[in-house]
This record gives C-alpha cells, structure tokens and sequence, in this order.
C-alpha cells in the first residue's frame, strides 16, 4: 500500500479514563477488568467467535451431516451469546433480562451441558 492511501489510525477514546474498570449492562458499579464475571463473559466471547471459525470452515463442504452441524454449531452460539449476556449485566438488573434471549432459561442450562449425542454417533 503506497503512503498516499494509508488511513490515520482510528482513536477510539472516550475521554474518561476507565481506571482498570469496566461497566456491566444497565449501569450498576463499575467492576474491575480482572474480576470473575469479566474474564468469564470474555471467554464466552472467544467460544463464540471460535465456533463462527469453525462454522466458516464447513462453507462449500457437502456430505452427511454438515448442515446439520452448521445448525448445531449455530444453536451453540446463540446460547452462548444468552450465557454472556446474563454474565455481563449487573444482577440489579436481571429482571431487565428476557429468559432464553438474555437470560439463561433452565432448559438452556440443560441444552449447554448436554451435547447432542448425534454429533458423537459414527457415520
């Protein structure tokens, strides 16, 4: 790329500092980039996003099973995404959450730590 069509760097600041910290959804305190429930939203995060990987790799891939894997692995990371919405509000707030959108149903709790035994049968 020649010097002429490089971009400035974006600034992403909004000017206050965060001091370490970190906002949950719908206010509340603030709470430490360190603390339990942010390092456990982030590696929900990054299940996600890895999921969206792996998602990826089966484009243009046939065969028994794909779509049905691609629809697994979907259904994976929008409980996911239930999971880190509920870890990233301020429990004040819960009652604010819709259960099996943004809050964890019981019956999604099931759905996470219960694979589906189909993924685990031999072709």
């Amino acid at each position: 790329m020649s010097d002429d069509l490089k971009l400035p760097p974006s600034k992403v600041a909004t000017g206050k500092g965060d001091a370490g910290t970190t906002g949950l959804l719908f206010g509340g305190d603030r709470i430490s980039k360190d603390d339990v429930r942010t390092e456990a939203y982030g590696t929900v995060d990054e299940a996600t996003a890895a999921l969206g990987m792996a998602r990826a790799e089966l484009i243009g891939l046939s065969g028994d099973g794909i779509a049905a894997l691609d629809e697994t692995i979907l259904s994976i990371q929008r409980d996911l995404f239930v999971v880190g919405a509920e870890l990233a509000t301020n429990p004040d707030a819960w009652n604010r959450l819709e259960e099996g959108r943004t809050k964890v149903a019981n019956i999604l709790g099931d759905t996470l730590v219960r694979p589906s035994s189909s993924l685990f049968q031999a072709s």
